[in-house]
């Protein structure tokens, strides 16, 4: 079809070339139009191929290939769902260290109310150790033991210290992100699990 429409574009506008009077201008003009022809031939492969390696729609489609691989959906579900469970740790671990603040506060109210320690309290010590336990295991502290150091040598002083901790921890847990190993909750509640340990020994 190319040909044809050559052919005809040279008819038109270079008659002379497709005269056949002569023999010399029918070769002449048979070089003339192989020529052309070769060279509309080059030219024209040279576009579709300079077209498809430049074509700004196959970039598109390239680039949006490779982000297609980037992350598929079940990852990104997986990632979401991944931070979703830390969040909701983190909230759960702020719970417990807001309940231990606040089980101090009643320990040291009911001493200094009763001087004595009562069933009630013993409970509560129980349940101020536990949550102290998962505490420091969210915060990515191990069960190793732990020596308290310098304890109060009377009952009064040793519920003040566990109330003043426990507090300083639900603090300390409330502004440590979800994503960072807390040394000093770690510490703190160490601490909180040797002191209801030390309480312990004033009890009957």
């Amino acid at each position: 079809m190319r040909v044809r429409l050559l052919m005809v574009f040279l008819q038109r506008r270079f008659p002379f070339l497709l005269h056949r009077d002569s023999a010399g201008f029918r070769l002449q003009s048979f070089l003339c139009l192989f020529a052309i022809i070769f060279c509309f031939q080059l030219v024209t492969h040279a576009q579709i191929t300079r077209g498809g390696r430049d074509s700004p729609l196959s970039e598109v489609k390239d680039r949006r290939s490779d982000l297609s691989t980037f992350g598929s959906p079940e990852a990104e579900m997986r990632d979401r769902l991944a931070v979703k469970q830390q969040e909701t740790a983190h909230q759960e671990n702020l719970e417990r260290a807001k309940e231990n603040s606040q089980l101090g506060i009643e320990m040291r109210a009911a001493f200094e109310r009763h001087k004595t320690l009562g069933r009630d309290e013993v409970k509560k010590l129980e349940r101020m150790e536990k949550l102290a336990r998962k505490i420091r295991g969210q915060a990515g502290g191990s069960d190793d033991q732990n020596t308290l150091k310098d304890p109060p040598h009377n009952l009064e002083a040793v519920l003040a210290r566990l109330a003043e901790l426990s507090e300083e921890m639900h603090k300390q847990v409330a502004k440590t992100s979800r994503l960072v190993i807390s040394a000093v909750v770690i510490e703190h509640s160490n601490e909180v699990i040797e002191l209801v340990r030390y309480i312990r020994t004033f009890t009957p």
